[in-house]
């Protein structure tokens, strides 16, 4: 039980460090972790999965598409606000998938369970796009979106392709694309994770 809960706790002291100042994947990772050390078992393990998938995302993406076009680069990228950066993006997800793959592969995999890692982001995308309708704004440039790769007012608006545009507001490519690139970055790395936790699950009722 301790051995299941000290990554968990750490996850938790991470992102209550970097919620401080950042959000919703971290918020969803610390939700199910919560579950589940209240539950004090291995439970809640299909949201611990879409969790692990979201937040891998979250620390792919800053990796490679949102730090490098920071002030300082991928390093000023992690260092911002006191590094709550360096929790947020680099040691909660690195957290939460070690923590997921060691301790919540049990029980039976399904192919229907990538459905449950594809649903986090499209709720995050009708809540934006219900934000952006409703007025809400972001950032210091005021963006329609809270990411520059869906800032669907930027120049390349939906369907464009105007890499000449792009800055700290947009990728330069419609917003569209954007979205397609997500979903199948989404839906290979759940195929990925699901595969490591069937291949886990099997191996632990053999050993």
């Amino acid at each position: 039980m301790l051995r299941r809960s000290i990554l968990k706790i750490l996850i938790l002291l991470s992102t209550g460090y970097a919620v401080i100042f950042t959000l919703l994947s971290n918020i969803y990772v610390d939700a199910v972790v919560l579950l589940q050390l209240l539950s004090g078992g291995g439970k809640y393990r299909v949201l611990k999965y879409s969790a692990a998938v979201s937040i891998c995302i979250t620390f792919l993406v800053y990796l490679f598409v949102l730090a490098p076009m920071m002030p300082g680069g991928i390093l000023g990228g992690y260092r911002q606000d006191h590094y709550s950066s360096l929790c947020l993006h680099l040691i909660t997800p690195l957290l939460t998938i070690a923590d997921f793959f060691l301790n919540d592969t049990d029980g039976v995999w399904e192919k229907k369970h990538v459905f449950a890692a594809l649903a986090p982001p499209a709720l995050y995308l009708v809540f934006v796009l219900v934000l952006g309708k409703l007025g809400v704004r972001w950032g210091a440039g005021k963006m329609v979106a809270p990411y520059l790769f869906l800032n669907y007012e930027a120049p390349a608006g939906w369907f464009g392709f105007m890499p000449q545009t792009a800055d700290y507001s947009t990728l330069g490519v419609g917003v569209f694309y954007c979205i397609l690139a997500l979903l199948l970055l989404f839906t290979l790395i759940a195929r990925l994770f699901l595969s490591i936790a069937r291949a886990a699950g099997k191996r632990s009722k053999t050993g």
